[in-house]
């Protein structure tokens, strides 16, 4: 271990880490250190990772009561298919599938134990998925020093026929006997466990020019299934007891790595160091070795090209040592006659994920969208003004068709890549209108675009009282609202029992709309100026229905003539808002005259004026075809036509619902 101390050490006093390609848990990293900064926005990699352990072990095995020492070797395999994915400048996500080979190759120079079983013992299974994702950010604003938090969780996706590697050649090495478990090997378990899941906190420095540092320290949680049937035999190999187990095993871990890499441009050399430390293991009595902790040393060269694709050829060493009694699940304890307790088996029972083995070789090919020669992104950049003085603001510049996250304006002054293509941009600063355009990225390319923010105008006051045209009774609970509001403005109120509402407009021209239950809408463009009150009082009128009909006997007209008085516009005004807003709603309108004049003159008159009203209507955007006319002349007063205070109550414009369209 003090080897690993010292490596560390010069680790921790190099200087620090460049960008690098992913690492197999998926995310940006080295081999197996991860990265604290994101990979760019909407970028991705694919990686397959593969890994062969070798180590070699002297042991002690008795055939026929004659002991010998068996040099054997074991081998593990391992094959990761990584992938990543950047979300946003803070978001990274990844992922991998695993698979696992492990093998066990028997010294076969003892004639006995040539004649009585084969060289080779191995089991393989694609075994687990484990996810992750990153969060960072860059606490510096200088692109250099990150910190990062990665939480992970992995699980079994298969194990073959068994969790574990076992002997399935007939008779005895030695060492197993046919159909025991082979848990005194390295890598005996074929994942690591049902269930995995933990978090790091993640620190990386990337300088400037390609020396750089990550540091992850975390802790996870493993948690193991056993079930098999252990077995106690004589001197001849006879079983003559059996424990038949099934408990699982949980471990909590402290995972401690760091990495240090240096890129050159084609090639980047690296090296890493990974620590576990087995919180629930106890140290070994006896000889002061500890068995509750792992430490290994790898490194290698990571070489690029500008096609996307990269090559890593790895190396790696385990700095502790192993012990097969600490891996044996109990079954040395219970072979001498004693029947360990679960505690004690679990003490025993194989680290998850294994032990590191002595030596190994590595081989990595890697696909990164960041590393093809082609851009995929753009630079944005520019400057936030006031219209009118000029002054540099600070904005939220934000992109809400793309995971960027926002950007805030530094003195004015804004930069983001973006991918290419069309890309809507949203400006806001307080007390500023705010601003919304499409801007075209091209690949490879700086664009410049400036933005100039209109003040807020100054707000006035809408209020007045909403009453029923027919009864002049106040509507309580009346819904007043307007549309397309500046941010920071309510846009509805609704009338009180005294049918009153008070709204809070800026300056302009503003769309007001009023709605009641059983009442038509009212719609109305109001002028509000800057520190004023308007009022705006509205009369609503009973929802439209077939047989209704509306009089207005004021719709004035030229005399003699059908052409109206401008001061007739307002009032056919709402009743073309009232149509427009009943869309399909099928309406004759009528004209009546007084009884002064003849009848046949009197007859053309009030179908000339229908007529007159009908062409305003459709002028004012009111459906033509759902619009007809007829003339009752003198035909129908209202009252008999002996004043002039009863003629003019009989000059009136009538509209009666018909129905609704079928469309």
């Amino acid at each position: 271990m003090k080897t690993a101390f010292v490596l560390l050490t010069v680790m921790l006093l190099s200087a620090t880490v460049a960008n690098a390609l992913p690492s197999y848990w998926g995310l940006q990293g080295l081999n197996k250190v991860v990265d604290a900064q994101p990979i760019e926005t909407n970028q991705y990699s694919v990686g397959l990772f593969t890994h062969i352990g070798i180590s070699h072990d002297d042991r002690t095995a008795v055939l026929n009561d004659v002991s010998f020492i068996a040099e054997d070797t074991e081998y593990d395999a391992t094959g990761h298919l990584a992938f990543g994915y950047g979300i946003n400048d803070m978001a990274e996500v990844g992922g991998r599938i695993s698979y696992w080979w492990n093998g066990y190759r028997r010294d076969l120079s003892n004639p006995d134990r040539d004649a009585g079983t084969g060289d080779w013992e191995s089991d393989d299974a694609l075994n687990e998925a484990v996810l992750s994702l990153k969060l960072a950010f860059n606490p510096t604003d200088d692109g250099q020093f990150w910190l990062g938090f990665m939480p992970s969780v992995g699980f079994s996706v298969s194990s073959g026929d068994n969790d574990y590697v076992t002997m399935y050649d007939a008779g005895t090495d030695g060492i197993w006997c046919f159909g025991d478990p082979m848990f005194e090997m390295r890598r005996a378990m074929l994942n690591s466990g049902k269930l995995n899941f933990g978090g790091d906190m993640l620190v990386s420095y990337n300088a400037d020019f390609g020396l750089g540092l990550h540091l992850n320290a975390g802790f996870h949680h493993y948690s193991q299934e056993f079930i098999y049937s252990d077995t106690r035999r004589d001197d001849a190999g006879v079983i003559i007891a059996t424990d038949e187990l099934d408990f699982t095993v949980e471990d909590n871990v402290i995972k401690v790595a760091a990495g240090l890499e240096y890129q050159t441009g084609v090639a980047t050399p690296f090296v890493e160091f990974e620590y576990n430390r087995y919180l629930d293991r106890d140290e070994e009595a006896g000889n002061g070795e500890r068995y509750d902790e792992t430490a290994m040393l790898d490194g290698g060269f990571r070489f690029v090209s500008p096609y996307g694709i990269a090559l890593d050829l790895t190396g790696s060493m385990a700095l502790t040592s192993f012990d097969p009694e600490w891996s044996d699940l109990g079954h040395a304890i219970y072979q001498s006659g004693t029947t360990p307790t679960d505690d004690e088996r679990a003490q025993r029972s194989p680290f998850p994920g294994g032990y590191p083995a002595d030596f190994g070789v590595g081989i990595n090919l890697i696909f990164s969208s960041v590393l093809l020669e082609n851009p995929t992104h753009g630079t944005l950049s520019g400057v936030v003004t006031d219209y009118e003085t000029g002054e540099y603001l600070t904005a939220e510049v934000s992109f809400p068709a793309s995971s960027i996250l926002p950007q805030t304006t530094v003195d004015g002054f804004y930069t983001v890549e973006l991918l290419a293509g069309s890309v809507p941009i949203n400006v806001d600063a307080e007390g500023y209108m705010p601003f919304t355009e499409t801007v075209v990225i091209v690949a490879g390319e700086d664009h410049a675009f400036d933005v100039t923010l209109h003040p807020v105008p100054d707000n006035g006051i809408l209020t007045g009282t909403v009453t029923d045209g027919e009864t002049d009774e106040v509507i309580a609970g009346a819904t007043v609202f307007v549309e397309d509001l500046p941010e920071g403005f309510e846009g509805t109120a609704l009338t009180n029992v005294n049918g009153v509402y008070s709204l809070q407009l800026p300056e302009g021209n503003w769309t007001v709309k009023v709605q009641a239950e059983d009442y038509l809408n009212v719609v109305k463009v109001q002028v509000m100026a800057p520190e004023e009150t308007t009022i705006f009082d509205v009369e609503m009128r009973p929802a439209l229905v077939e047989g209704q009909v509306l009089s207005f006997n004021n719709i004035y007209f030229e005399s003699g003539s059908a052409q109206i008085k401008p001061e007739s516009f307002g009032v056919l005004d709402q009743v073309a808002a009232t149509l427009i807003e009943n869309s399909g709603v099928l309406v004759r309108v009528a004209g009546h005259t007084d009884s002064d004049g003849s009848a046949s003159y009197n007859q053309g008159l009030s179908e000339r004026r229908a007529n007159s009203v009908l062409d305003y209507l459709v002028r004012k955007g009111v459906a033509g075809g759902t619009l007809t006319t007829i003339g009752y002349g003198e035909e129908s007063p209202v009252v008999p036509n002996t004043s002039a205070a009863n003629k003019a109550q009989n000059r009136r414009i009538e509209f009666t619902v018909l129905g609704q369209s079928i469309r």
